[in-house]
């Protein structure tokens, strides 16, 4: 006879929720935890499963979904219980922490901290679990999401579609938003490399500029002059001037 289960710790309500439901699919289909290896195809093992729904702490997400296909139960319910579950502690752990919303996204870093917050409310799920469910090899790559994720780099429209599905993302309108958030960032990173580019050149052809600057000036310099003579109120030492750059001598004064 199997040993009855501990009284699950009520400090995370929503913890809690989750091993509730785990414990109660497991009655209602009447299997020890040795069936539920059996039945899992041996995926986990049956302390394992008795963890899972211990309450003390959050399991594994491919546990929760083993343990909830065990008992002949969707996944997905597993899945949305234990990604509130995770949020939960994301938020307990970080007060400051907001909710994803597309619809002030304006640039890459907004972007970026937007789908940093649907990460999180949809887990955490580890980056090479991820690449995983993105389906086809390469549509979501662990490498690219962890860039990402330290608001190193952007994802593409591709890419983007690919988190969303991964985040549990599926409404359409609420997917729509999400692409309008991507398009925003991406017209205001176009304009900043734009202007990045044309600030470089600029900076690389200021050498020529002052080059063509110096030999104006020095045209000018040595172009055609007027005698002070002709110039109103001429001055003794702009004649002087005159006379050592154009070589004139010195006129004898009369007696």
């Amino acid at each position: 006879m199997a040993r009855p289960e501990r009284p699950i710790p009520s400090s995370d309500p929503d913890l809690e929720r989750l091993a509730q439901w785990l414990r109660t699919l497991r009655r209602t289909a009447g299997l020890t935890h040795r069936d539920m290896v059996k039945r899992s195809g041996h995926a986990f093992s049956a302390p394992t499963f008795s963890r899972a729904a211990s309450g003390h702490r959050i399991p594994r997400l491919l546990v929760v979904e083993a343990y909830a296909r065990a008992c002949g139960a969707p996944a997905g319910e597993a899945r949305r219980l234990w990604q509130a579950a995770r949020y939960a502690e994301h938020r307990r752990r970080n007060p400051g922490a907001g909710v994803p919303r597309p619809d002030r996204v304006y640039d890459r870093d907004g972007l970026n901290h937007a789908l940093q917050e649907l990460y999180y409310k949809a887990g955490a799920i580890p980056v090479d679990e991820m690449e995983r469910r993105a389906g086809q090899h390469g549509e979501l790559p662990h490498s690219t999401v962890l860039r990402m994720l330290a608001g190193r780099s952007m994802l593409d429209l591709a890419q983007l579609m690919a988190f969303l599905r991964v985040c549990d993302v599926t409404d359409g309108v609420e997917v729509e938003r999400w692409r309008g958030a991507w398009r925003r960032a991406r017209r205001r990173l176009d304009v900043e490399r734009q202007g990045t580019r044309l600030a470089r050149l600029h900076e690389a052809s200021a050498p020529s500029r002052r080059r063509a600057r110096d030999k104006n000036a020095s045209s000018s310099m040595g172009g055609s002059v007027t005698h002070p003579r002709f110039l109103p109120y001429p001055h003794a030492a702009l004649a002087g001037s005159w006379k050592q750059r154009t070589g004139e001598a010195a006129r004898p004064t009369r007696t």
